[in-house]
């Protein structure tokens, strides 16, 4: 049985192949981002700061949101990151334990 295709002709098949691709580079680029959050936590364990920056969090928030143009609303895109940021923080501050442990 032959699919059934949209004004674009493209399959449900063919919009699930782009979304699996869009998803590997995702997890590419998250990880990325994970990694040089890390990169970031020994810098702050070399100068002293915290883990948690409120304000750093609340610029790329802004930005992240004023680059949006949807169709996801700006509040979803923000819960998304702060999701992120939230799990880069994690992995940061154990990082940054780390780092302080062995000291």
């Amino acid at each position: 049985m032959e699919q059934q295709t949209v004004a674009s002709e493209k399959t449900l098949e063919d919009w699930r192949e782009q979304i699996d691709a869009l998803d590997a580079e995702l997890v590419r680029l998250l990880n990325q981002r994970a990694g040089i959050a890390c990169e970031i936590a020994l810098v702050k364990v070399a100068n002293g700061l915290p883990a948690y920056d409120g304000n750093r969090e609340a610029q790329v928030l802004a930005r992240v949101a004023g680059k949006n143009d949807g169709p996801l609303e700006n509040e979803s895109i923000k819960a998304i990151f702060r999701a992120i940021i939230q799990e880069t923080r994690r992995l940061g501050t154990r990082r940054m334990e780390e780092q302080m442990e062995s000291k």
